[in-house]
């Protein structure tokens, strides 16, 4: 029992230490279902614009919701919560699920991952299978040196620190 236990253990160490352990979701005011939005052939970017040009990874406008549900799938009760923002004219209060401290004084960039072909589920995890929106990666600068080492990107400090 107790060596089960010990490799439980190390189980949990190793999820930990390479960042992939998930943790808990972030209450969002919309449950989207990134997942039966993916099975409709929706790529990352056709949600998260700017992801391939600029450094963030905008997060939805309610107008980029409307232009698909201004027609389609009104009656469920998720798109109905979209619909009301949309009708008071205002921007669905979502919760940023990624991000760094500011103590880490980290300056992530989107756009240059995206030139050099890191899929998203890279760093944000298999978000296809996700019915809800949350946290799949832990980030730390182990997890980011390992893969700059794996692509042979910069270490350089000033690559990603401020």
């Amino acid at each position: 029992m107790i060596e089960a236990k010990s490799h439980g253990l190390a189980w949990v160490k190793v999820c930990v230490a390479l960042g992939v352990m998930a943790v808990a979701r972030a209450q969002q005011p919309v449950a989207f279902p990134h997942n039966t939005h993916t099975k409709m052939g929706l790529d990352c970017i056709d949600c998260h614009t700017g992801a391939d040009t600029y450094a963030a990874a905008g997060i939805p406008s309610v107008n980029k919701c409307m232009l698909c549900h201004a027609k389609l799938v009104r009656d469920k009760a998720e798109v109905k919560k979209v619909i009301d923002y949309a009708d008071r004219k205002i921007e669905i209060p979502w919760r940023r699920v990624y991000g760094f401290e500011p103590s880490a004084h980290v300056k992530f960039k989107h756009a240059p991952h995206y030139r050099a072909g890191i899929g998203c589920a890279t760093c944000h995890g298999d978000m296809t299978q996700a019915a809800v929106t949350e946290k799949l990666v832990n980030h730390n600068m182990g997890t980011c040196l390992t893969c700059h080492r794996q692509k042979n990107a910069s270490e350089d400090c000033a690559t990603c620190h401020y």
